[in-house]
């Protein structure tokens, strides 16, 4: 990349790695892609001022803009509010923790008047799915010790004649996907339902740069906690992948290996995804760390994204045949192996069937693998 200077080169470099690693990814349901996502808690109770107009409380409540909502509660809602109403989230007022309501979709706000007893619920038709994930290969939702299986329905104007009446009830059986939402049939009557969906990620653009400020103070072996000191970590880094600098000299030092972060509790508090398989830090361990992006390719065969952009480099932007040819026949041999090593699971289906005559014989495409 000669010709371009170091800063142009860097742009040119993330660009091209974030296309291939894009395509690599969308080339194949690799296995690795799933994941378990939970779009619902118990964590619903919420409180309602008394004024004009009506802020409602709810920690890390998830609702969007035009969110269908309906409230409950073990005394009285305030006057303006009735139990087993629809009403909409609107814009205004809506932060991470807090929202207002409409009787309509984008109308005016609520006002709540009077005195309110008991505690108040919210539950929900609407669901938003997670970001960066393709659309949802399995639902269930829980509610009790039951989990229900529900099907989807594949158009709007199903789900609307199914819709044409509001029906309550927690054995859901229908469920609807549309514009980054997922809707359940019949509306929940309880407010501890837990809606649990697998879906695939989809590769987003990797950016950041690298987090290495203070130590890692604690870590146990077999923990997901992990204690740091001077740090200074935040939410968004929930998703990257933290590694414990290993070491021939330091006591305090880690097994070199990336674990995912999979919350953040505190400026120096993460837990991960997985247990942390390394000797056991003890307190003040003072290790040396990083915490970065990592691609969604397994590690074994996360150079792919390189081959494949040096060779569209090679290609078109700084031609060289030769060069083109060499990476290109690198990513084919590492893509081969990555298919082998966590390509998707394949059923099998062998012939067994007894036929009287070849006539008989139902032509079955799974038993041709290609």
């Amino acid at each position: 990349m000669c010709n371009n200077s170091a800063s142009a080169t860097l742009t040119l470099a993330d660009s091209l790695i974030n296309i291939s690693e894009k395509r690599i990814i969308s080339s194949r349901d690799w296995d690795f892609l799933e994941r378990q996502y939970t779009l619902a808690t118990t964590a619903d109770t919420f409180t309602v001022t008394i004024a004009s107009p009506g802020v409602f409380s709810l920690t890390a409540h998830g609702f969007s803009v035009n969110t269908k909502l309906y409230f409950a509660t073990t005394g009285a809602l305030p006057t303006g509010l009735t139990a087993g109403t629809a009403y909409y989230v609107i814009t205004a007022g809506l932060t991470a923790d807090a929202f207002r309501v409409s009787t309509s979709i984008g109308g005016t706000a609520v006002n709540t008047s009077g005195t309110q007893s008991g505690t108040h619920t919210v539950t929900t038709q609407i669901y938003i799915l997670p970001a960066y994930t393709r659309k949802p290969s399995s639902v269930y939702v829980t509610s009790g010790s039951y989990k229900y299986q529900p099907k989807e329905v594949t158009t709007r104007a199903e789900w609307d004649r199914l819709n044409q009446v509001v029906v309550t009830g927690d054995s859901a059986t229908h469920y609807f996907i549309s514009d980054g939402r997922i809707e359940l049939y019949p509306k929940p009557s309880t407010a501890d339902n837990i809606v649990t969906i697998n879906a695939r990620r989809v590769a987003r653009d990797l950016s950041i740069a690298d987090y290495s400020t203070g130590t890692v103070d604690a870590v146990t072996n077999g923990s997901v906690s992990v204690t740091g000191s001077s740090t200074v970590w935040t939410v968004p880094m929930e998703g990257r992948w933290l590694k414990i600098t290993p070491s021939n000299t330091a006591t305090a030092a880690g097994d070199g290996y990336w674990y995912e972060i999979a919350a953040r509790a505190s400026d120096t508090a993460i837990a991960l995804r997985t247990p942390y398989m390394g000797a056991t830090l003890a307190s003040a361990a003072a290790a040396a760390y990083v915490i970065g992006e990592a691609s969604l390719i397994p590690e074994p065969h996360d150079m792919l994204p390189v081959f494949d952009a040096l060779k569209i480099y090679f290609t078109s932007v700084e031609p060289n045949t030769a060069k083109a040819q060499l990476y290109k026949q690198m990513f084919d041999e590492g893509y081969i192996q990555m298919v082998r090593d966590v390509g998707s699971k394949a059923s099998v289906v062998l012939e067994d069937g007894d036929y009287d005559d070849a006539s008989d014989k139902i032509s079955n495409p799974n038993f041709y693998i290609t």
